[in-house]
């Protein structure tokens, strides 16, 4: 069984995230030369396991990767994250002793559990340690071990997609920033606030792409719903970690809808507000942007890569 948040380096690696309706596929360039560049990003239709899986298949024949290393996106609806008091234990002894602490919390026996965890930053208003959590029942991550191996790929590791976007660039070069990263799909946000290189607040709400497109010059209460959510973040990052206030936003994907949707948050907030740019040094030669379902398939195609 491969461990959650395991990780491996590689010359290229891919990052593959199973959505309702298709898989996001990426692979970028782990060589010293260039390291961390999109070198490719794709999003292969298809729902359920079966089809996803085929999908897969063909795109690794097709481009003639079979057993690239790849690190692979387990669904936000297909784990649990719990925060604990950290356990006074040796670190050998903790996942065991976090599975027994959140044995009442799963709607599955705890034995049949895969379990992981990662620190939460400590507050100055609490002296205690705290770990989120990350569950998942061994049935579930077998089938994301069995759809990765079916497709010809070699899996180095398992994610969830509240860790990855640390990996991009932006945050590894973040030292004394506090700066957040609010990723849009069709129906939801994920907003992530990082200070220096650290997550300190994950958040994911039911505000999305579609619902930001039925904004209009009469009616922008999709933008202010989504400004409170934000908001609301961003008070509970300053009023329990007492960082400071952040400094920047950073929206992905770029879209006709979402550049509206920035400029209104422009001019409602007092921090800078822009998009996640990639693959800056592009030549002639080079792929385009990220491909708009990709963000956290190429987060996690970053792993363990030495930007």
């Amino acid at each position: 069984m491969v461990n959650l948040f395991s990780a491996a380096k590689r010359d290229h690696q891919i990052g593959v995230d199973f959505l309702p309706a298709g898989v996001a596929v990426v692979r970028v360039q782990s060589a010293k030369k260039k390291s961390g560049r999109i070198l490719s990003s794709e999003y292969l239709p298809g729902v359920g396991q079966q089809a996803q899986v085929e999908a897969l298949q063909h795109w690794v024949r097709e481009n003639h990767l079979q057993k690239s290393p790849c690190v692979c996106l387990i669904a936000i609806d297909d784990c649990n994250t719990h925060q604990v008091e950290k356990p006074d234990v040796d670190e050998t002894e903790l996942n065991q002793a976090l599975t027994w602490r959140i044995k009442d919390l799963i709607d599955y026996d705890v034995g049949s559990a895969v379990v992981d965890s990662y620190p939460i930053p400590i507050s100055n208003k609490s002296n205690k340690l705290q770990v989120n959590v990350v569950s998942a029942h061994e049935s579930v991550i077998g089938s994301y071990v069995d759809s990765i191996k079916s497709a010809g790929l070699s899996l180095e590791a398992i994610d969830i997609h509240d860790l990855v976007a640390k990996n991009l660039n932006l945050v590894q070069q973040g030292t004394g920033k506090t700066q957040a990263i609010l990723c849009l799909t069709e129906d939801s946000g994920l907003l992530s606030i990082f200070y220096d290189t650290d997550l300190y607040v994950s958040r994911d709400f039911k505000i999305g792409i579609n619902q930001i497109e039925q904004a209009s010059d009469e009616d922008q209460s999709a933008y202010d719903s989504l400004l409170l959510e934000i908001q609301r973040s961003l008070d509970y990052f300053e009023s329990y970690y007492d960082q400071g206030s952040v400094s920047r936003l950073l929206v992905y994907p770029r879209l006709a809808t979402t550049e509206k949707m920035v400029m209104y948050l422009r001019y409602a907030t007092s921090f800078d507000v822009d998009f996640i740019a990639f693959n800056q040094e592009q030549s002639a030669k080079d792929p385009p942007d990220l491909e708009q379902h990709c963000f956290h398939a190429y987060c996690a195609a970053l792993r363990g890569v030495s930007q």
